[in-house]
């Protein structure tokens, strides 16, 4: 990679991704409030939004410290900027959340209990912490990849690099085949093992391989990719499996992800894309539309459900309206808290 600049469409896949977890608690939601299945229940793979972001995140993390690593910046430099990125909204919307909980006790199904242990691991996005808006699991892998990718400040040897990256993976691909369960070991060994942290190293390998790749292959890199992911997303509605447990995950969703983010950074490495700028907004509001769309969505439907359920054409136009008034508080909500706190606190702490 010999150039940094912004890659629009990258923005555009993340918008996806959320738009894609979006429609997939949009239609459980509905499914669980009024029986309905929200446009045939399509979208109840939208969850594999989240292989985008796992395998996205790989390949922005590696193509965004570029020059962190050519400057040789130090391994706490590289984590408190990432911390940054994933904290304070993440405290701020949790602690709203809480707040609710205790005032409203009975608007929630399951309560929440207020022991330090459990306000320090779900703070802090322990494993298996007790989550408050159903998405924060996630959160808990990201950070663990960020410490697996900061070995990079700390090791300078790329071969001793790339050869505990393969001994890594290799161990989470083989392990299982001798009986091991990464499950059974409890939260840490669920952290460490889980399948899906192969998706961030599919990012990685885009982001190391790109300028090696011709650039002809980005448009049937982005077909296949979305080929796949689809044929993934009716497998998945059916159940019908590759694999057993997240591996089934990786094989539908994370390597139609490597193709289709591989595809669309060459196509972009290529020219100049040019794409809408709500697009733009929403890719670039996409971390605050993860974080707050449930508890919306949730509030929004249960009252839908409330005075629309005789009716299937106001059950969808409502559904439909929800997601639309949620993406736009989303994207005023990343423009008018989210970014200024983090310029606030990088300038705070620089």
């Amino acid at each position: 990679m010999n150039v940094k600049r912004n890659l629009n469409l990258i923005q555009v896949l993340r918008g996806v991704a959320s738009l894609l977890v979006v429609l997939y608690h949009t239609t459980s939601l509905l499914k669980e409030n009024t029986n309905l299945n929200f446009l045939g229940g399509f979208f109840m793979f939208g969850g594999a939004g989240v292989d985008i972001f796992f395998v996205l995140s790989g390949f922005i993390i590696t193509y965004s410290s570029k020059q962190l690593i050519q400057k040789n910046a130090t391994f706490f430099l590289f984590l408190k900027r990432r911390f940054v990125r994933i904290f304070p909204v993440y405290w701020l919307l949790i602690s709203a959340l809480l707040l609710l909980q205790a005032l409203l006790p009975s608007f929630y199904k399951t309560h929440y209990d207020f022991t330090f242990a459990n306000l320090l691991s779900t703070y802090f996005l322990f494993p298996q912490h007790i989550m408050l808006n159903g998405v924060s699991w996630t959160l808990s892998y990201e950070l663990f990849f960020y410490f697996l990718f900061s070995l990079t400040f700390l090791i300078k040897n790329k071969n001793i690099l790339i050869g505990m990256s393969f001994f890594y993976l290799a161990a989470i691909i083989i392990l299982p085949l001798f009986g091991f369960d990464y499950e059974s070991g409890g939260k840490w060994y669920n952290l460490i093992f889980f399948p899906m942290n192969i998706e961030f190293f599919m990012g990685i390998t885009v982001a190391l391989l790109i300028a090696f790749l011709p650039t002809k292959i980005a448009k049937p890199f982005i077909i296949i990719g979305t080929l796949l992911f689809l044929c993934g997303g009716i497998l998945s509605n059916y159940g019908i499996a590759l694999a057993a447990g997240p591996f089934n995950r990786v094989l539908l969703f994370g390597i139609p992800s490597f193709f289709l983010i591989a595809g669309v950074v060459k196509l972009e490495f290529a020219k100049e894309i040019k794409t809408h700028g709500i697009f733009i907004a929403l890719g670039e509001a996409s971390y605050s539309l993860y974080l707050v769309h449930l508890p919306l969505i949730a509030a929004f439907l249960k009252v839908a459900g409330k005075y629309l359920s005789q009716s299937i054409l106001l059950l969808h136009a409502a559904a439909f309206i929800t997601i639309i008034i949620v993406s736009i508080a989303s994207i005023y909500f990343f423009r008018l808290v989210e970014k200024p706190m983090i310029n606030k606190i990088n300038k705070a702490l620089n």
